[in-house]
């Protein structure tokens, strides 16, 4: 037998440092009423994670599923305008006004990504 023998492969997030392991627990009640409203609030977020980051920073931001398809689907989109804007510029479409195609496409991709960035949330990107 040798010696080399391998570790069994562990799954998950690595364990912390002992200068960051979370060892102290708080706990609170909660009122049906309460918890349902932070369940509703916290979407797939655990519960406890989802508090602590609420108490000591920002609550995680929780994008609806709707809004998560609708996102990818305008993904989708703004590719095929940037593969129409790039061609616009590289000549290899005809049109009688290459600038005020190019100015509009431009505009179009920029409102485009707004809508993305608001279907998550993001109100900094959208404002851009």
């Amino acid at each position: 037998m040798t010696d080399d023998v391998p570790r069994k492969r562990r799954y998950g997030p690595r364990p912390k440092s002992d200068d960051e392991a979370r060892v102290h627990g708080v706990s609170c009640r909660l009122t049906h009423d309460e918890l349902a409203e932070l369940d509703r609030r916290r979407g797939k977020v655990r519960r406890g994670e989802w508090l602590r980051l609420s108490a000591l920073s920002a609550p995680p931001r929780i994008v609806p599923e709707v809004n998560k398809v609708a996102w990818a689907d305008l993904a989708k989109a703004s590719s095929n305008l940037n593969q129409l804007t790039k061609a616009v510029n590289e000549g290899r479409l005809s049109t009688p006004d290459l600038a005020a195609a190019n100015a509009f496409l431009l505009s179009l991709r920029a409102k485009i990504e707004a809508v993305r960035a608001s279907l998550i949330g993001d109100d900094n990107e959208s404002q851009d």
